[in-house]
């Protein structure tokens, strides 16, 4: 009998994946399967699930086509017959105790659906490089949910029938999944985090790519509105919504045509062409940190690369606005910038 059922969604992971997969073969806690979902990768990962496979009959193996990651969970998570879900990625390390330990907390508190941990933050070596220490009071959790993800994905470990009574992952919001995850299921059970360090979480120095970024926050806001409407007794417009998401279908509907204008702004080169009155989407956004640190990287380039002093005033303006502190910090650097070019 299986007491937790641990879903690992992998892509081109072959670097690190035998280490993630014995940190969960040797855990404390024996009574798992391991579900291991390939999204089409192309390095060497499928030849060590294979491998792990043959010698742990625990581990079951799922290979697809590239789908993402959205798309792999909720494949994992079909295929998982343990009445309790864990996460796990296939670059993170799990430490010997995080099983027994989380499934006992859901065990003791029957109203929690999902909880997760603190996570050490490693480099592609294992070398630790910093700490994530997510909020663990219920209610500063609580507070915190609308406005941001206080919780490390891979560190988490679900009640399944909840997590697929809400839906599982919306693939719409792909690069906020979890974060919309989160939010759905508090709105029938609590979530929690174990003040424990249980997870090895590995931060790549390759960063993403602008785009993806860029993505991920887009991502992220959408699945706040689709909360708050939510809350309002209003239907979720995320699953109208045809894939991959448009921010020209979201300028054609009324309650979203705020988020398309500002993020057609953001993602604007700033060596373009701008009128100063384009920069009033940055006014009432209510954006988040996440938003506003973006932006003001974004404004920090328009002010060291523009000419027109129409521009570049409205680019300091904005900057000093959202974060007086870090704008100070990123005007003096794009003004230094520009007379050193």
């Amino acid at each position: 009998m299986h007491r937790v059922s641990v879903v690992m969604p992998v892509f081109n992971s072959g670097e690190w994946l035998t280490e993630a997969i014995n940190s969960v073969r040797t855990q404390s806690l024996a009574e798992f399967e391991l579900i291991i979902i390939d999204d089409g990768s192309t390095d060497q990962t499928e030849s060590v699930i294979a491998s792990a496979a043959r010698d742990d009959a625990r581990i079951r193996t799922v290979r697809q086509e590239r789908r993402g990651v959205a798309a792999a969970l909720n494949n994992g998570i079909a295929l998982a017959r343990s009445p309790v879900i864990a996460r796990m990625d296939g670059d993170d390390i799990a430490e010997p105790d995080r099983l027994r330990q989380q499934l006992a907390f859901l065990e003791a508190h029957p109203r929690v659906a999902a909880v997760g941990s603190w996570a050490h933050v490693i480099d592609e070596r294992g070398r630790k490089t910093g700490e994530l220490r997510p909020e663990t009071e219920s209610s500063a959790l609580k507070s915190l949910l609308p406005k941001t993800n206080p919780f490390v994905h891979s560190s988490m470990m679900l009640s399944a029938d909840v997590l697929r009574g809400v839906g599982g992952y919306r693939a719409a919001l792909e690069g906020a999944e979890d974060y919309d995850l989160w939010l759905r299921i508090s709105e029938q059970a609590q979530l929690a985090n174990l003040p424990e360090f249980l997870l090895s979480y590995r931060r790549h120095t390759a960063s993403a790519s602008a785009t993806a970024a860029q993505r991920q926050l887009l991502a992220a806001r959408l699945a706040r509105l689709s909360a708050a409407e939510r809350r309002a007794s209003q239907p979720d417009f995320i699953d109208t919504l045809a894939l991959p998401v448009q921010l020209s279908e979201l300028r054609r509907r009324d309650g979203l045509r705020a988020t398309a204008e500002l993020y057609e702004l953001l993602g604007r080169s700033a060596n373009g062409r701008f009128a100063a009155r384009e920069l009033r989407a940055l006014a009432g956004a209510d954006l988040d940190h996440a938003e506003r640190k973006a932006a003001q990287h974004w404004l920090k380039d328009l002010l060291k690369s523009q000419k027109n002093w129409a521009i570049r005033s409205a680019a300091l303006f904005w900057l000093l606005v959202l974060h007086p502190p870090r704008g100070l910090s990123l005007a003096w650097s794009a003004l230094r910038g520009r007379r050193s070019a």
